[in-house]
């Protein structure tokens, strides 16, 4: 008699502690066909407001862009250009956010 098992959809695809799209933007936008176009700069602002506080911007960025960086050969200007955002977004870490902000604050100090 063969063994069945349980796995979830959720199962196969949590890669993380995280949900990387956690309202699925990023997905809609890539599958998306070229007749509906949403701004990708408006899908790339809802999508980092929709991820959770605790978890850096650009690593889901990175993740998103490993998952979807093939599929974006076969997509429409819109899913080229969210992928574009995404991989500026992942060039900033938190780590190196950071460093810009402490080094702005002391810019401002000795220009004021």
């Amino acid at each position: 008699m063969p063994t069945t098992v349980n796995v979830s959809l959720s199962d196969k695809f949590s890669y993380s502690r995280f949900n990387d799209d956690p309202k699925s933007i990023i997905h809609q936008m890539i599958m998306m066909d070229a007749v509906r176009f949403t701004p990708a700069e408006d899908a790339i602002l809802a999508w980092i407001l929709s991820l959770p506080n605790e978890l850096d911007p650009a690593l889901a960025a990175e993740r998103l862009l490993n998952k979807y960086e093939d599929k974006a050969v076969k997509s429409n200007e819109g899913a080229l250009k969210t992928l574009s955002f995404l991989r500026q977004t992942a060039e900033y870490p938190q780590s190196r956010l950071s460093r810009c902000r402490r080094n702005s604050r002391t810019r401002r100090r000795y220009h004021s």
